[in-house]
């Protein structure tokens, strides 16, 4: 007799003998599994180590079988059943901790359907599902563009799930970051023109990630985003140029293959409106085409005088699963805005100047300007095997902009009364193009895991402004003790001729290569590095005026390890290096030098209650040369020198208990300009030891909610930042604050269908506050919001 057909009876023996003993009460503790695709003989091999299972199987049953991998929380018969899920296998205990897989018997339906699992407590989700009710995420892809268990990452990511998002009904995509991640404040540039964010003290420009790829400029809508994934940190060896300070990166909403349909209505205080509807589902009966549709209608007037706001957003998508490897994914995206420039309240001494929260420095006929946004983005992927993966993205932007404002011409005047305004109409076309590559893979090497990720990608930006006025002496300073918002001729506007073109190239080739090595289970180090090939350029006044390009290469490398002495610890550390993407032009026409960034960062995390509740507790030593600042009153830019940004950051995520969810988090944070060239010619005075604006030294902010059962949620939270620079020159400072917030929401079943019901409150107490500040001078402090209130009835089938 064979040895191997010895070794095969024996096997099929023990089966036998087990199958014939009544078995106990399997395994029904909950256990966190990420189990990738492979091999069904490696995947019951990881089960069993991580569940304790004694696993008896017949070897030849399982030649040639593979299974899609789990990840989630799951008992260990729940896992077994997905694990085998269309492999033509069956199970069956025969002991408390013995298990037996065969090939089913004739007649079993084992090979296609999943048995019925009993979901045992609120939360027995994978965590990273779109359907987890729950606050916490255990893995992302922004921080190393594969899906890694973030306790085994290197570095501070943090997720926003949309349950956040839905429960603290964020309307604007700034909130929804700015409280629910530590260290990161919103910015606020010419007129508030787009969304844009501080990251550990430094500002992300225009710059927003949307599924991995570069954006520009814009007002992104919250209805078809997943979660949003913030990175800490210097990232541009993945992702190219961008700040130091880390990047914003939000999830768009896939189509999905079982039908679900979501209609909002949302209503608050100053006439806002808001109707959102999200249906997906399969197209075709075999779920090979599905497809998704989002869609939102916001009307909303505003606290500040002369202010309204409308937006229609529409983003269908298709997926085709060309076949069980190869899916291919098409998104459209509209986006149109009428909204009104606001450029807030000028600062009169060290602090803005006492006036009504409404006051707006513009003029009744000229405010109201538009935005246009058009996307296509594209998702292409293959599965080789188990183990290798090739994905393409692409990604179309086109932004168009029609300015029509009044704006602040500098600081008040020497009365202290008056300020000097000028006028900006005129279109702005924005087009990007952004396309990668990547291929992604795992192995092992003696005795080495590795997860290599190899690739590429492109981006190019244009922007041409054009026709446009941004004149200077032509309209009326305003009394802002006693101001007349209705002091403009529109023939005489009309008839100034045009002063103001504007051209702006920015280009981009990367590869790159990165590899997470563990090594024992414990240890994970990450080696990467990226070599860029840049060209850049901008132009300014004249129409007939043609940019000159400017080329750099250069090389950024990443490192970082992360210890894991136990499965709820991780201690990492990582050193990584950026180049960034604010150029501009100076006063003479000169194109600036890339900005340079260097980070060193070390922290711990955890994970607590099987993955439900997380934490992140990180110290970060980050600067930045050749750092750009804006001359007052002129569209360009200054490299004043470098700056420095050290700190501590804590954030908290998840579930306390079955009942209790939270969010919390605080930020410490020091960062100064360093280094001052001196400008004193253009009117900048040295920012030597200054401090980098509207970043306070202490922030945190608290959000938790009750929900004893299916149906109610109650919650209530609070936001506060100390006392912050309003301008680069520190001249003012913005007070510090504390806000609270509240929300009550209630849902019924009703047949198939959800009826949910939910009211929010912010800024219960009525806090006077700011939420930011125009950087280059004193001329604009935003204030925040006073109590309001938003309602929702939302059906969900």
């Amino acid at each position: 007799m064979r040895p191997n057909t010895r070794i095969l009876r024996r096997t099929l023996l023990a089966v036998a003998v087990l199958a014939a003993v009544e078995p106990a009460v399997a395994d029904d503790a909950p256990h966190t599994l990420n189990i990738a695709p492979q091999s069904v003989n490696d995947a019951l091999k990881v089960l069993a180590a991580e569940t304790h299972l004694q696993i008896f199987s017949d070897g030849e049953a399982l030649k040639g079988k593979t299974t899609a991998g789990l990840n989630g929380v799951y008992t260990a018969r729940e896992a077994l059943q997905k694990l085998l899920v269309g492999t033509g296998l069956s199970y069956r205990f025969t002991a408390e901790n013995a298990v037996a897989v065969k090939a089913a018997e004739n007649g079993s339906d084992a090979t296609t359907t999943m048995p019925a699992v009993k979901v045992v407590g609120r939360y027995r989700f994978d965590p990273n599902s779109p359907d987890n009710p729950g606050y916490a995420r255990t893995n992302s892809s922004t921080a190393s563009k594969m899906d890694t268990p973030i306790m085994q990452t290197p570095m501070s990511i943090k997720v926003v799930p949309k349950t956040v998002l839905d429960d603290q009904q964020a309307v604007l995509f700034d909130d929804a970051v700015t409280r629910n991640v530590s260290g990161v404040q919103r910015s606020f540039d010419f007129g508030d023109l787009y969304q844009g964010f501080i990251v550990r003290g430094f500002s992300l420009g225009a710059n927003i990630y949307r599924d991995g790829l570069r954006q520009h400029a814009g007002y992104f809508e919250p209805a078809g985003m997943e979660r949003i994934e913030v990175l800490k940190g210097a990232a541009a060896m993945l992702y190219g140029r961008t700040q130091p300070g880390g990047l914003v990166n939000y999830v768009t909403k896939k189509p999905r293959d079982e039908a679900h349909y979501s209609l909002q209505q949302q209503f608050g205080s100053f006439d806002m409106y808001r109707t959102t509807v999200d249906a997906t589902g399969p197209v075709s009966d075999d779920k090979s085409l599905l497809y998704r549709l989002n869609v939102a209608y916001l009307s909303q007037n505003s606290f500040r005088d002369y202010n309204e706001n409308e937006r229609i957003y529409v983003a269908p998508s298709l997926t085709w699963r060309i076949s069980d490897r190869t899916e291919a994914t098409i998104q459209l995206e509209h986006q149109h805005d009428d909204y009104v420039m606001d450029f807030g309240i000028p600062a009169l001494g060290t602090r803005p100047a006492p006036l009504p929260k409404g006051f707006y420095v513009g003029d009744e006929q000229l405010r109201l300007s538009s935005m246009d946004s058009n996307q296509v983005a594209t998702i292409l992927s293959h599965r080789f095997n188990d183990h290798w993966k090739i994905e393409h993205k692409f990604n179309w932007h086109q932004w168009d902009h029609q300015f029509n404002s009044i704006f602040p011409a500098g600081s008040l005047n020497g009365d202290n009364r008056t300020i000097n305004r000028a006028l900006a109409t005129g279109p702005t076309d924005r087009e990007t193009y952004a396309t990668s590559l990547d291929l992604a893979g795992e192995f092992e090497t003696f005795g080495l895991h590795h997860k290599l990720l190899i690739g590429g990608d492109y981006f190019h930006l244009k922007t041409h402004t054009y026709d446009n006025h941004w004149t200077y002496g032509a309209i009326p300073a305003l009394d802002i003790f006693n101001p007349n918002n209705h002091l403009i001729d529109m023939n005489a506007v009309n008839a100034i001729p045009y002063d103001f073109w504007w051209k702006e190239k920015d280009e981009w080739y990367g590869v790159y290569a990165q590899d997470q090595i563990t090594l024992w289970d414990k240890l994970h180090f990450l080696i990467g590095g990226r070599y860029d090939i840049l060209s850049y350029g901008s132009v300014c006044c004249a129409a007939t005026s043609q940019i000159s390009d400017h080329e750099d290469n250069r090389l950024n490398p990443r490192f970082g390890v992360v210890y894991q002495p136990w499965q709820w610890l991780s201690v990492y550390g990582n050193y990584v290096q950026s180049i960034g993407s604010n150029n501009g032009l100076t006063p003479t026409n000169a194109t600036n030098k890339p900005e340079l960034g260097e980070q060193y960062e070390a922290g711990l995390k955890t994970e607590f209650f099987d993955g439900r509740f997380t934490s992140n507790l990180a110290y970060y030593h980050l600067t930045k040369e050749n750092m750009l600042t804006g001359v007052p009153g002129l569209p360009y830019r200054i490299p004043i020198g470098a700056a420095r940004s050290q700190g501590v950051e804590l954030d908290l995520t998840g579930e306390i208990t079955d009942y209790l969810s939270m969010v919390g988090t605080y930020a410490y944070a020091d960062a100064r300009v360093t280094k001052d060239n001196g400008f004193a010619p253009w009117g900048l005075a040295s920012k030597q030891g200054k401090r980098l604006p509207n970043v306070p030294e202490h922030s945190g902010s608290l959000w938790l909610t009750y929900h004893p059962d299916e149906h109610l949620k109650v919650g209530a939270g609070m936001f506060a930042q100390g006392k912050r620079a309003g301008d680069n020159d520190n001249t003012y400072d913005l007070p510090g604050f504390v806000r609270l917030d509240a929300m009550v929401s209630y849902s019924w079943n009703l047949s198939r269908s959800k009826l949910t019901t939910q009211f929010n409150v912010n800024n219960l107490l009525d806090k006077e506050y700011y939420r930011g500040s125009r950087v280059s001078d004193g001329t604009g402090a935003l204030p925040g919001e006073p109590i309001s209130f938003i309602g929702s009835v939302r059906v969900d089938y």
